[in-house]
């Protein structure tokens, strides 16, 4: 069983050697990164990162930022991730610090559920023809304009048919878990992750048509970009590569499921209003 701690929280560090003793006493192996095993004194416990794809499960102790770590380092290989919230909104993770041992419990006891999420998945076309490939993403992957650069002209065609041209600071392209993340920050629709769909969001977009889109799991998304445009691309937040005139990013939904552990049997929306403050029924 794999552990990943917030990399600020000492809070979680902590938790964390408990944690492994619990384990060790039940028999479990405990499976740390090596910067993680050395701040918590446990070296005997470091797996290189290739080893954690074949993981029986994957608890995360942090916020969202670390369930995004998380789920690219062995939840794209189907592992399932348990996620105890030491972050603030936490949407992504399960339970507090105070129920991590019954979580724990009904997790390795296959008493707990699985809630399969659908992914991203994104490569760019260079004018040349290579293809660079992205991988996965749980959330998003977005183009936006770099530091001081100028508004992205572009156009956009959904499941190989023009769609439009426009300008705009930036495109996201969400999955229904990513629909409660940035998307949401742009006033994109709130997508339930039991749908395999992809949401197009534009950031600041200088167009009279600028609603956001619900694209099928069967349509692809292709972002060209044109007139002079430069930008650069992000998935989860994280910068990937660089993309000017002539270049075009595809994406589609993709082909892993996020597999995230769930104890609560309360809906999707219902965690929804809670964690958002939604005045209630």
């Amino acid at each position: 069983m794999g552990l990943v701690l917030h990399a600020n929280k000492d809070e979680a560090a902590e938790l964390a050697k408990h944690v492994i003793v619990w384990l060790e006493q039940r028999g479990d192996e405990p499976c740390l990164l090596e910067t993680d095993a050395e701040r918590v004194g446990a070296k005997s416990c470091a797996k290189p990162r290739s080893e954690f794809r074949n993981l029986d499960l994957l608890v995360v102790l942090g916020g969202d930022g670390t369930m995004l770590h998380g789920i690219e380092l062995a939840g794209f290989a189907g592992v399932p991730v348990l996620g105890i919230n030491f972050g603030y909104l936490g949407f992504l993770t399960e339970v507090g610090p105070e129920d991590v041992y019954q979580a724990l419990q009904d997790a390795l006891d296959g008493t707990a559920m699985i809630d399969e999420r659908s992914t991203v998945r994104a490569s760019v076309i260079r004018t040349d023809g290579s293809v660079d490939e992205l991988g996965e993403a749980i959330n998003e992957f977005s183009v936006e304009r770099g530091i001081g650069g100028k508004v992205i002209q572009m156009t956009l065609a959904i499941g190989d048919q023009p769609f439009t041209t426009l300008g705009a600071d930036g495109l996201i392209i969400a999955t229904p878990t990513g629909s409660t993340a940035y998307a949401f920050s742009m006033r994109g629709p709130v997508v339930s992750p039991r749908l395999h769909s992809l949401v197009v969001v534009a950031v600041g977009a200088h167009a009279l048509f600028d609603r956001p889109l619900v694209v099928a799991d069967d349509e692809a998304v292709e972002v060209a970009l044109r007139f002079g445009g430069r930008g650069i691309v992000l998935s989860d937040g994280r910068v990937r590569t660089e993309i000017g005139e002539g270049d075009t990013l595809r994406a589609r939904v993709g082909t892993s499921l996020v597999r995230l552990v769930r104890l609560a049997p309360d809906s999707f929306f219902t965690r929804l209003a809670r964690r958002f403050g939604v005045p209630p029924a």
